[in-house]
C-alpha cells in the first residue's frame, strides 16, 4: 500500500470501526487514566454497557444545514417500527446457507467466500431502507461453529448509491463509495460482537473543504450486509460457519462530537492531535512528554525481551540446527521457519515504518488548520517537534532509536520491518529487513499499471544496473544496504512493493506473462545474491493472497521467501496448495493492522476494531492464526506511529500505530503482542 507505500490515490475514506469479543456487551477498551504512570501494568477491561446520550439534532452544526436530501426521504412512509433483526427481511447472498434460529438469531454457513457470499439484512416488507440514526453503534453477536478452524467475517452498513465495495484494499481505495465496515476473526468455538460506530452526518459532518470522518446516511441504510471482505480462501464446506445473534442499535448518538462551524478552526493542536475531543492517551503539555519518557524507561528495564528469546529473538531452547552466520529458512517438521544466524528456530514479528518522523504535511495549505504557526520550511513536522520535546534536546536520533528496540523487545515484538529509518539500521541491535528499490530509476514502467514494463527489450539490463547502482551509490541508502548486505542481523531484502501484477496478467494474458515473470523474479534474485551473499530474497510483496498460479510459481522459484500484504481479520485458512507448481517457499506477512475511532483520527485503518483493547485481540487472533499456519514464518504490523490526522500524500490517515504522534504508546496492543511474544514459539511448535 504505499508509494512510499501505496502509488494509488485514496478516495474518500474507508473503515470505521469495531467489533468485540464476548462476553461483555461493550468495552472502552483504554488504558486506566494513570497508566502511563503505572507501567507495565495491564489495563482491565471496562465490561459496563455504552453511557447513555442525547438524541442528535436534527441539522449539522458544522454546516448549519440538515443531511443532504435522500430520494426515499420524500416518500410518504408509515412509521418505521423499532429497528432490530426480527423485522430484518433475510437474503442468503451468493449460495450463503442461512437458516433462523428463533427470531433473534440465525445459522449462516459460507461454502465460498467469494462474490459477496453471506447474509443480506434488508428493511422490513414495504419499507425502502433501514433507519439507523438512533444509535451510536450498530452490533451483532457472532459464535464461530466450527471445532477446528479460525474464521473471519466482516459487516457492512451502505447509505444511498450502490455499494461498489472493491476486490482488494489496494483497488478499494480508487473507488468511491457510501458504506462502512468493520471484522472479526474467532477461534474454534469462540464467540464475539462485530461493532460498528455509526458516522451520522449531523455528528460528524466537517465543514466545508476540511477532513473527516467518512459519513453514511444513516436514518436511510440500503443495507446491513455479512460476508467474507477481500476473499482469499479456498471454497470448502464451510469457509464460515457461525451464528449470528442479535442485530442492534447500541447506545444514544454521541451529541457532543457535534462541532458548530464557527468553532472548528484551528482543529489541529500543538501536538498534531484534534483539538476538539479528548482520550485517555491526550497530550497537553510538554512536561507530560518529558516524565513519559522516564516512566517508560524504567518501566522496559524492569520487563525486557521474553527470557525464552536467544540473542537475536529466536527460540533459546528449541530445536538447534546448522549454523550458517547468516539467517536462512528451513521446514521442520512440515513447518516453515526462519534460522537464526546461530541456528535457532525464528518467528519474525515485526513492525513497518520505525522512524523518527514520516509524512509532514504542508501547513501553508490550510495554515488555519493549524494551532501552531506555519514553520518557514512550511513542514508540519509533529512527531518530530514531539519527539524534541520528549528528550529534551534536537540531536535525539540516536537515543530515539535506541530506545525504540528496547521498546520493541519489551513489546514481545524481534524485528524492524520495512522502511525503517538507515540510521536506525546501520547500528541496529536486532533483526530487521530492508528494501532496496522501489520504482527502479531508468526501467522503463507499464503505461497503465504500477507494474514495470516487463515486455520491454532492455528491462533485464536496466533492472540489473539499477538494483546494483542502489548497493553501489555514495548515498545513505547505498551505505545501509551495504552494510546490511554483510550484517548478520539482516534478515534478507525486499525489491519492490506491491506491484499490480494482479492487473497485468489478465491483460497480457497467462502464456505471455509466465515467462516475464520468471525473468523479473530471477534478476532480482540474482542480483540480490551477488551483492549480498547469503541474505534472503524477499520478494516484492504481494497486495493480499488472491494471485494467479503462474505468479506464485514464478515467485516461488527464486524468492527464498514470499512476502504478502493481507489486511484481514484472520489468514488462518490460507490454501496450502497456494504454490502448486512443484516448489514450496515459506511466506511472510509484510503488512497487517488493526485501527479504530477512539483517538480522535478520523479514520481507523484498513480493518476497523471498536477499541484499542480490541486492537490487542485482533493482534492475537490474526498472528496466532499465523503461528498455526506451516507455511507463515513470520507478520509484521504496518505501522509504528499513527499516519498524520490529515493524512499523507495519498490520503491515508490511520490510527494503525503501536504508538500515537505524540509517541505514547497503545498499551493494550503492546501488552498483547507481549504476551503472545512469551509464548509464540511453544504456539507453533504445538499446532
Amino acid at each position: 500500500m504505499k508509494a512510499f507505500f501505496f502509488t494509488i490515490l485514496f478516495a474518500a475514506g474507508v473503515l470505521f470501526a469495531v467489533y468485540r469479543l464476548s462476553p461483555p456487551p461493550a468495552s472502552t477498551g483504554e488504558a486506566p487514566a494513570d497508566a502511563q504512570a503505572d507501567l507495565p501494568q495491564e489495563p482491565a477491561v471496562d465490561e459496563s454497557p455504552a453511557p447513555d446520550e442525547s438524541p442528535a439534532p436534527a441539522e449539522s452544526p458544522a454546516t448549519g444545514k440538515p443531511p443532504a436530501p435522500d430520494s426515499q426521504a420524500a416518500l410518504p412512509q408509515e412509521p418505521a417500527p423499532a429497528f432490530s433483526m426480527e423485522t430484518c427481511r433475510l437474503e442468503p447472498v451468493h449460495g450463503a446457507e442461512v437458516l433462523r434460529d428463533g427470531g433473534n438469531a440465525v445459522v449462516l454457513r459460507l461454502p465460498s467466500a467469494e462474490w459477496s457470499c453471506g447474509l443480506r439484512f434488508l428493511p422490513p416488507a414495504g419499507r425502502r431502507s433501514l433507519d439507523l440514526s438512533g444509535g451510536k453503534y450498530l452490533a451483532i453477536d457472532v459464535e464461530n461453529r466450527s471445532a477446528s478452524r479460525q474464521m473471519r467475517l466482516t459487516m457492512h452498513v451502505s447509505s444511498g448509491g450502490a455499494n461498489s465495495e472493491a476486490a482488494d484494499h489496494a483497488v478499494a481505495n480508487f473507488t468511491k463509495n457510501r458504506a462502512i465496515n468493520t471484522g472479526i476473526g474467532l477461534d474454534p468455538g469462540e464467540k464475539g460482537t462485530m461493532r460498528i460506530l455509526l458516522p451520522h452526518p449531523e455528528i460528524y459532518a466537517s465543514p466545508a473543504g476540511a477532513p473527516g470522518p467518512f459519513l453514511v446516511d444513516t436514518h436511510h441504510v440500503n443495507s446491513v450486509d455479512l460476508q467474507v471482505q477481500w476473499p482469499y480462501e479456498d471454497e470448502f464446506r464451510y469457509v464460515v460457519d457461525c451464528r449470528v445473534s442479535n442485530l442492534r442499535l447500541e447506545g444514544e448518538p454521541d451529541v457532543s462530537r457535534a462541532i458548530p462551524a464557527g468553532s472548528f478552526f484551528p482543529f489541529i493542536d500543538r501536538y498534531g492531535q484534534f483539538m476538539h475531543s479528548e482520550w485517555p492517551e491526550k497530550v497537553h503539555s510538554d512536561e507530560e512528554l518529558r516524565e513519559d519518557l522516564a516512566r517508560e524507561e524504567a518501566a522496559i528495564a524492569a520487563s525486557p525481551r521474553p527470557a525464552s528469546w536467544d540473542r537475536y529473538g529466536g527460540w533459546a531452547s528449541g530445536p538447534r540446527l546448522a549454523a550458517t552466520g547468516n539467517f536462512r529458512t528451513e521446514k521442520v517438521d512440515g513447518k516453515w521457519w526462519l534460522v537464526t544466524p546461530e541456528g535457532h528456530l525464528f518467528f519474525s514479528t515485526g513492525v513497518d515504518v520505525l522512524r523518527n518522523n514520516v509524512d509532514s504535511s504542508d501547513g501553508s495549505k490550510h495554515p488555519d488548520w493549524h494551532e501552531t504557526p506555519v514553520p518557514p520550511d512550511r513542514m508540519m513536522a509533529y512527531p518530530d517537534w514531539n519527539l524534541r520535546k520528549k528528550f529534551g534536546k534536537d540531536d535525539y536520533l540516536a537515543d530515539y532509536y535506541l530506545f525504540s528496540q528496547k521498546r520493541l523487545c519489551a513489546w514481545g515484538l524481534n524485528t524492524i520491518g520495512n522502511w525503517a529509518a538507515r540510521e536506525l539500521l546501520v547500528s541496529a541491535h536486532i533483526p530487521y529487513v530492508a528494501s532496496v528499490v522501489e520504482h527502479a530509476r531508468g526501467v522503463k514502467r507499464h503505461p497503465k499499471f504500477h507494474i514495470y514494463d516487463l515486455e520491454d527489450p532492455d528491462f533485464e539490463k536496466n533492472m540489473r544496473e539499477a538494483i546494483r547502482r542502489r548497493f553501489a551509490e555514495d548515498s545513505p541508502d547505498g551505505k545501509m544496504l551495504r552494510h546490511a548486505a554483510h550484517d548478520p542481523l539482516c534478515i534478507g531484502f525486499f525489491v519492490d512493493n506491491e506491484l499490480q501484477f494482479q492487473k497485468w496478467i489478465p491483460e497480457v494474458g497467462a502464456e505471455k506473462a509466465a515467462p516475464l515473470l520468471d525473468l523479473y523474479f530471477r534478476v532480482c534474485k540474482e542480483e540480490i545474491q551477488r551483492a549480498a551473499p547469503g541474505k534472503l530474497y524477499l520478494g516484492s510483496r504481494f497486495v493480499g493472497f488472491r494471485q494467479a498460479g503462474i505468479l506464485w510459481d514464478a515467485a516461488a522459484r527464486h524468492c527464498d521467501v514470499v512476502t504478502v500484504n493481507a489486511y484481514a481479520n484472520s489468514i488462518a485458512n490460507i490454501s496450502s496448495k497456494i504454490m502448486n507448481g512443484g516448489v514450496q517457499k515459506p511466506i511472510l506477512v509484510g503488512e497487517f493492522h488493526f485501527g479504530c475511532m477512539d483517538r480522535g483520527m478520523f479514520k481507523a485503518s484498513l480493518c476497523p476494531v471498536g477499541d484499542q483493547t480490541e486492537r490487542g485481540r485482533s493482534y492475537t487472533r490474526f498472528v496466532e492464526g499465523a503461528l498455526r499456519h506451516p507455511l507463515v514464518v513470520g507478520c509484521h504490523w504496518f505501522q509504528y506511529r499513527d499516519q498524520p490526522l490529515i493524512g499523507r500524500g495519498d490520503g491515508e490517515a490511520y490510527q494503525c500505530g503501536f504508538v500515537d504522534g505524540t509517541d505514547r504508546p497503545y498499551w493494550p496492543l503492546c501488552f498483547a503482542a507481549r504476551k503472545l511474544g512469551e509464548k509464540m514459539y511453544l504456539e507453533r511448535n504445538a499446532n
